[in-house]
């Protein structure tokens, strides 16, 4: 008999995918249960086909034959099981399968049986065109797999055989379920043929992009399924918690739940106030919400309401008086003018993203804003890692309302996921896109290696099918003290700074400005050890940005600590 094999490594799946993309709900978790076959499988999901089979050598007859197989199973040892998943209560009768519906039973309107059949020969005929030959040296079987369902009942139909009917139990011991369907005792494996049918039948069919911007665009759309369905659920399970801070690492989604917090409580008729340090983080979120959200910096939002008010002075020349000011003096008068403003222009709610850019004495300002000091909702999003400006992170742990941790990163591919948690303290970082391009480290040694470096690989990108504008460079410091001072252009595109850009142009940035945002394609250019804007959180919150694909560009002798 055969016995589950002990291997740790799961089996490999074609496509390679978080079952949650699938949006066939019975599907999804026969995926899901397939993905803990061990070592050694190979799991084929929606292999569309579309072959002309010659009656002659035992196909279909002239006419083509086209259909889709829900999952196929390949086993060096065993052969190829193809499975068809249905969903719902099913039932056979009368020659004829019915799904129950509330209504009562309705006929499915293609046979299961005959489906699975169907892809099953024409997967044969497929293998013996590439193969050329007159049969697979192995099993060739087919499933049926009812994940909604967990008794049968009754007879079943003569084309249907016990050990190929599977359903909801099965989900928590696929080997065994898997192994039963093939119903036979392994053979020597036979690679060579195994190999024709996975590389020349079964993967040749999926749907693969052709260029590094369809690959992009993939990712956008899963990591928005993905975004949307843990924002809902989080946002879900923690509704009636009327203060909270939310810890997470970057790309955790923490900018995406404060502004769905907003919207929720904007359509609750609430009076909200949006809020974080970052000028260009503000300018975003503002124009991702309803125009009733007040979304601004907090200190711009202070300025405007206090000037004219005589509650601060104005802005000082000087460099460390300005400090101060920003620091302690404008949110210290803007607590004592909202302590004794009229309810008519406090808030319902206050949001903060960006949190631990704040300083706890502005926090005492933020609060004194909420109309009810006890019932008034407030929300913080922050992450540790990212504290640049050396707040007392220690402050918002403290603070005495409930706290969420955030684990799960939602922006970059599992590569950069993996990169950028070396960098996260305090627990690690759950990716939640599966795969994705490797981080690319380039060592330079000057300004002029280093920009010929950032000009080619910009170059070899754009000619497999990037589009500039998807790239954005990040350094340490500004445009005229980097490599690229002076530079209008690079190669024939314009270099334009990413608040300006337009069309076709590569954006350029320091990490700074760009802390909270996200590009597809990040150059972090301009990297060293022992420069002060160059610290490990720095090239933490630069590589975050990072959605699809990161470049490192650091000195050959002096690498930062982390890279």
């Amino acid at each position: 008999m055969l016995k589950p094999a002990s291997a740790t490594a799961t089996a490999t799946m074609i496509p390679d995918l978080d079952p949650r993309m699938i949006e066939n709900d019975g599907e999804s978790r026969v995926y899901a249960a397939l993905r803990k076959l061990p070592a050694g499988f190979t799991v084929m999901y929606s292999y569309a086909f579309h072959i002309h089979a010659n009656s002659a050598t035992g196909g279909f007859g002239d006419d083509p034959v086209s259909g889709e197989a829900d999952f196929v199973v390949v086993h060096p040892s065993l052969g190829y099981l193809v499975i068809e998943v249905k969903q719902g209560k099913i039932g056979y009768a009368n020659g004829r399968w019915y799904e129950e519906k509330a209504h009562g039973q309705e006929p499915v309107s293609k046979d299961p049986v005959a489906q699975v059949e169907k892809a099953k020969f024409a997967i044969l005929e497929r293998y013996k065109e590439k193969a050329q030959s007159d049969s697979f040296p192995l099993r060739i079987r087919h499933a049926l797999w009812f994940p909604e369902c967990t008794h049968v009942w009754g007879v079943l139909p003569a084309n249907l055989e016990p050990e190929s009917v599977l359903t909801e139990p099965d989900l928590d011991k696929p080997e065994e379920a898997v192994r039963r369907a093939f119903g036979t005792t392994e053979k020597p494996p036979q690679k060579q043929a195994v190999d024709i049918l996975i590389q020349r039948v079964l993967a040749p069919m999926c749907r693969f992009f052709a260029t590094m911007d369809e690959e992009i665009d993939r990712y956008d759309r899963e990591s928005k399924k993905v975004l949307t369905d843990e924002q809902q659920n989080i946002l879900d399970a923690t509704e009636l918690d009327k203060r909270k801070v939310f810890f997470g690492a970057a790309g955790t989604g923490k900018t995406f739940l404060a502004l769905e917090k907003a919207r929720r409580l904007n359509r609750e008729g609430k009076k909200v106030f949006l809020t974080c340090f970052n000028k260009n983080l503000a300018a975003y979120m503002r124009s991702n919400v309803p125009s009733e959200i007040i979304c601004q910096n907090f200190h711009d939002f202070l300025k405007e309401r206090l000037t004219g008010t005589g509650c601060v002075p104005p802005e000082p020349e000087d460099g460390d008086e300005r400090s101060i000011y920003y620091e302690e003096t404008l949110p210290t008068a803007g607590f004592e003018y909202y302590a004794d403003a009229p309810a008519s222009e406090k808030f319902d709610a206050v949001i903060v993203d960006e949190g631990q850019d704040f300083s706890e004495n502005w926090y005492t300002c933020l609060q004194a804003m909420l109309k009810d000091p006890e019932e008034g909702e407030f929300y913080v999003f922050a992450d540790p890692n990212q504290d640049l400006f050396r707040h007392n992170i220690d402050a918002l742990r403290k603070m005495g309302v409930s706290k969420h941790k955030l684990t799960r990163n939602l922006r970059n591919t599992e590569r950069i996921s993996e990169w950028i948690g070396k960098y996260v303290k305090g627990g690690t970082l759950r990716p939640g896109l599966l795969g994705g391009l490797p981080v690319v480290h380039v060592a330079w040694e000057t300004y002029a290696e280093e920009r010929k470096l950032i000009e080619a690989e910009i170059g070899r990108l754009v000619s497999q099918g990037i589009k500039p504008g998807r790239i954005v460079i990040l350094s340490p410091n500004r445009l005229e003290k980097s490599s690229l001072q002076g530079c209008a252009k690079i190669k024939e595109w314009p270099l334009m700074d990413f608040r300006t850009a337009t069309g076709n142009a590569i954006r350029f940035s320091t990490i700074r400005a760009f802390k909270g945002l996200e590009a597809d394609i990040v150059f972090l250019i301009g990297l060293r050890e022992g420069k002060q804007t160059c610290t490990d959180a720095d090239v933490y919150v630069g590589g975050s940005r990072a959605r699809f694909l990161l470049y490192v560009f650091h000195h050959k002798s002096e690498p930062p600590k982390g890279i």
